[in-house]
Parts: structure tokens; C-alpha cells; sequence
């Protein structure tokens, strides 16, 4: 298990922050980045993941969540 860093952020600053959440990789975060997306659908925002060392593993937009959050929610996505 590793533990990542969920942040929601809004034109760049963050607004939100879940930290140190334990994952066995970085594809289980997707659910989550799913969840998190449904709760900030507001214009501007973005949702970053970092691992343990502070690197960046997931960023992506609300908008962009949306259209797959069917799939995210389900952990069923694989990057591609």
C-alpha cells in the first residue's frame, strides 16, 4: 500500500484536501477522483492526486471526470 494526497483545486488554489489516503496503486484512486468530481462540479476546477514523494500521479479536470464517471466510479478504468 502506498498513501496519496487527493486536492481539489479552483483556478489553481486548493479548496479542498484529503490526505494521506492509503491505496495499493495509483488506479485505485480513480473512484475517489470520481466521488470527488461529483461533490466540486463547478467551473475551474481540477482534481490532482500525489503519491507519497509529492509527485503528481493523477491530474485532470472536473469536466473531464464527468464524461467518465461511470467508469471511474466503478474502478474500471485502465488509462486508456
Amino acid at each position: 500500500m502506498e498513501v496519496y494526497d487527493f486536492e481539489v483545486l479552483k483556478y489553481g488554489a486548493v479548496i479542498a484536501a484529503k490526505q494521506s489516503i492509503a491505496l495499493p496503486d495509483p488506479r485505485a484512486a480513480w473512484p475517489k477522483v470520481a466521488k470527488l468530481a461529483k461533490t466540486f462540479n463547478e467551473p475551474g476546477c481540477t482534481i490532482r492526486v500525489k503519491d507519497g514523494a509529492g509527485g503528481i500521479v493523477i491530474l485532470i479536470g472536473v469536466t473531464a471526470v464527468c464524461g467518465y464517471s461511470d467508469t471511474l466510479s466503478l474502478g474500471t478504468h485502465h488509462g486508456k
